[in-house]
């Protein structure tokens, strides 16, 4: 009776030592190798493949050399590879378990038996810059559990602090770059398994340099504001409380607080709302994706300012500011058309003092001589002649970068009394026309 015993156990260590063992990840692609025997590869083409799964061994894919591949209970997930191994993709839950690789070639027959294992990662709430972030990669427990190599690594390009082992890590005051695919990399008994998870870090983007804009040359702006990292809304409703943007014009003196212009309605659709009494043109609109912005502002000199951007979250606020400049030339001539020899001034300004550089552009037939030379005046004063009729544009430059360009155009006419004087009718009855006095 012992000796049954004995030879009980002995058989269960040798099928469990004949098993391979092999890591894959829910929803990813696991190859299950088939065996070649003493590496005789001379009669593969006479090989008959059977691949099942379970202890009920229910065929999944076959090969032979009459009928070739045919595919078993699952045709789109399971695949068979040029060397008749099987690729399973995506892995179902219900796959991790037993598949037995079956081989006839020739009179020989040969089984092999695989245990499909998990790799499990945790799948992060998102975390907001600069907080702690925690992944877990753990493998079931198995014969080669213990002596599996776990590696975390970050998404491409990012240099983030990783701290922990075994699987478990914490990155401390998270950047915004360690939003992405982090990937945990399992190496096993000379295989290799990589698992996924995404992460998402929670910040707010915005140019840092002001936006410029003119009257002439755009009738609407938009106000770039976004997440720094697409974050499905979905994942942001439990801490979102609510978020806005502001605004405080330019000539505001006495730098009163920034006025609501917008606010964030949080229901089955997440959407920007105006306030009552907003003092710019601001749109309502539904926000689909990581994309906060202002949209089609219409120009004028009334929305030139300073603009803040804001989410509200549980314990913390994420804003943004944005400057508005907007360029604009003006006329001091009460009439139009002017009359030629009227003095005429224009100015070209952002309602403010600037450092900038500004050149006109006038119309081509004109040869002003305030613009011969550089650089230009912002202000311009000259009697107008016929030639300086058409568009007259001043250009705002930093360095090399054309920033914005506002124009005005000039109508000129003659003056009617002044040509009269001018001109007198021929006395003589043989001449015709008119002639200079």
């Amino acid at each position: 009776m012992m000796l049954c015993w004995i030879l009980i156990l002995l058989t269960l260590r040798f099928l469990k030592a004949e098993e391979i063992e092999i890591y894959a990840q829910e929803g990813g692609t696991v190859t299950l190798p088939r065996d070649l025997h003493g590496g005789d590869v001379a009669n593969t083409e006479k090989v008959y493949v059977n691949w099942y799964s379970g202890t009920d061994k229910t065929l999944v894919i076959s090969r032979n050399p009459q009928a070739g591949i045919q595919p078993g209970k699952d045709k789109t997930r399971f695949s068979m590879l040029s060397d008749f191994s099987v690729q399973i993709s995506p892995v179902h839950e219900s796959d991790f378990g037993i598949f037995s690789c079956e081989q006839h070639i020739l009179t020989q027959t040969y089984t092999k038996t695989y245990r499909l294992r998990r790799v499990t990662v945790s799948r992060p709430q998102p975390v907001m810059v600069g907080n702690s972030l925690s992944l877990k990669c753990k493998l079931e427990t198995g014969q080669l559990s213990g002596t599996a190599s776990v590696k975390w690594t970050p998404p491409k390009g990012c240099n983030a602090n990783i701290q922990g082992l075994n699987g478990e890590i914490t990155v401390p005051k998270v950047p915004v770059c360690a939003s992405g695919v982090w990937t945990c990399t399992v190496k096993y008994n000379k295989r290799e398994v990589k698992a996924t998870t995404a992460a998402y870090v929670i910040d707010l983007s915005a140019p840092s340099d002001p936006i410029y804009t003119s009257v002439s040359n755009s009738s609407s702006v938009n106000i770039p504001c976004s997440l720094s990292n697409d974050i499905p809304w979905d994942l942001l409703r439990d801490d979102l409380q609510g978020g806005s943007w502001s605004f405080s014009p330019l000539s505001n003196a006495n730098q009163q607080p920034l006025k609501a212009v917008l606010t964030l309605h949080i229901n089955s659709t997440i959407k920007w709302i105006p306030t009552k009494d907003a003092p710019i043109a601001v749109q309502q609109r539904e926000l689909k994706d990581k994309d906060l912005s202002i949209i089609k502002l219409p120009v004028s000199e009334a929305i030139r300012g300073e603009y803040t951007c804001a989410l509200n979250f549980e314990g913390r606020t994420f804003s943004k500011k944005i400057t508005v400049e907007v360029l604009q030339v003006t006329s001091t001539a009460t009439r139009s058309p002017l009359i030629e020899g009227q003095r005429v001034n224009l100015s070209c300004s952002l309602g403010h003092n600037t450092t900038h550089e500004v050149k006109w552009r006038h119309p081509s037939g004109s040869t002003h001589p305030l613009l011969s030379s550089s650089p230009h005046s912002a202000f311009l004063t000259f009697p107008v002649r016929m030639e300086d009729k058409g568009k007259w544009t001043c250009e705002l430059w930093d360095d090399q970068k054309l920033l914005t360009f506002s124009e005005i155009a000039l109508r000129i006419d003659v003056d009617v009394e002044t040509a009269k004087n001018r001109f007198c009718c021929c006395k003589n009855p043989n001449e015709t026309g008119f002639y200079k006095t």
